[in-house]
């Protein structure tokens, strides 16, 4: 029986999806550094001899993904040789009817985990591996309140896309509790829904980490991202934190002086970034001061930087006036990544309809229509509204 077993642990790939910050133009790059963080999980996988892959959720994006995506994905899992992977579909890509994880035939290597805790039992490793899927878009109830473990000599890691209460909870996402982490019985406990790594955390006897998303999307995702490397013993778990995210968003804050040449505010910037930061990163200026005076800039200090920041956008805050008056909006759909899907659409019809509907039999019928219309669009999934 091995003493130990080694392992790879990533998370929050989300591959199609067009939720990238910054112009457009960025778009294409990221799509191509997210293969590029792929590949370099694999070969990481190839060199370190790793046995066991874990893909804590969100591997895809549900509901841009095409079929070609996956097809590439479980080929390029197919070609590791002596590692097995372990997928628990997430929040982004549950395994509902429709799943992207149900558009390909997966490699005899990768194990996919469905609703419900399962285990997998590898006698070679003297090890059992559980997990449970997303099988739809919210929860229903903490994937530990019925879990009740088993009591073996194997080693155990448990795998979920799940979140720790003192983490906070989101909509739709129950949180699994300390406690039942601790009752839990295993060595590791393998999560993936947090924006960054969490550290190493302990409860009880077991270890958890959180790897956070592979690759940053946003201005907000600040912090590394990348992989957990892991090794599990009897009578230890020793884990560590990889760097493999090609690129970092940084915002900058700049006040800009009136008597300041255009030359000066962009040496300004750039004297404060090394050469490989200039090329690698991307970058948002937020330039501030006289309102008039910084629109005026905007254009021309982002074609000065992009000779040096080939990743750059300059966006005016200017300083609020006192005599403007932000009057209410009318309330829309809450479109927060990417583009409207059809059930935003749709759901943002029916809000129309029942605010206008002046009858009570009129607003229970659209209720009805409402219902009906989600359930089929979205499989279970909430949209969020205004």
């Amino acid at each position: 029986m091995a003493a130990s077993v080694r392992f790879i642990q990533c998370a929050g790939f989300r591959f199609d999806s067009p939720a990238w910050d910054g112009p457009e133009r960025w778009a294409a790059a990221r799509n191509q550094d997210l293969w590029q963080t792929f590949q370099a999980l694999l070969s990481l996988c190839q060199a370190e001899k790793i046995e066991l892959l874990f893909l804590t959720g969100n591997l895809f994006e549900q509901q841009y993904v095409r079929q070609e995506t996956v097809e590439r994905v479980a080929e390029l899992l197919g070609k590791l040789e002596g590692t097995k992977v372990f997928i628990t579909p997430g929040r982004r890509d549950p395994l509902t009817i429709s799943s992207a994880y149900r558009l390909t035939v997966w490699p005899r290597n990768v194990h996919i985990f469905s609703s419900g805790i399962k285990s997998v039992k590898l006698p070679s490793h003297n090890l059992t591996i559980y997990g449970a899927g997303w099988t739809a878009y919210h929860q229903e109830k903490s994937f530990l309140d019925d879990f009740t473990p088993i009591n073996d000599t194997t080693l155990k890691i448990m795998l979920l896309h799940a979140v720790v209460d003192s983490q906070g909870n989101s909509q739709g996402l129950i949180p699994i509790k300390q406690d039942q982490i601790s009752a839990s019985g295993v060595n590791y406990l393998a999560l993936g829904h947090l924006e960054g790594w969490s550290g190493i955390q302990q409860a009880g006897k077991t270890v958890w980490a959180d790897c956070g998303v592979i690759e940053a999307r946003s201005f907000v995702d600040i912090g590394s991202h990348g992989v957990i490397l892991g090794e599990i013993r009897e009578e230890s778990t020793c884990i560590e934190f990889r760097e493999l995210g090609q690129r970092c968003y940084y915002e900058i804050n700049l006040t800009v002086q009136s008597q300041e040449s255009l030359a000066e505010i962009a040496e300004r910037i750039i004297k404060e970034l090394s050469p490989d930061e200039r090329q690698k990163n991307l970058y948002r200026i937020n330039i501030s001061g006289d309102k008039l005076e910084i629109e005026r800039l905007v254009s021309p200090l982002q074609k000065l930087l992009m000779a040096e920041l080939p990743f750059v956008e300059v966006i005016a805050h200017a300083e609020p006036d006192p005599s403007y008056v932000d009057l209410p909006r009318p309330s829309k759909v809450n479109i927060q990544e990417g583009f409207p899907t059809l059930a935003q659409i749709f759901s943002g019809k029916l809000q129309t309809r029942l605010s206008e509907a002046v009858e009570s039999e009129n607003k229970e019928y659209w209720g009805v229509v409402q219902k009906i219309g989600m359930t089929a669009l979205g499989q279970g999934r909430i949209v969020d509204e205004d």
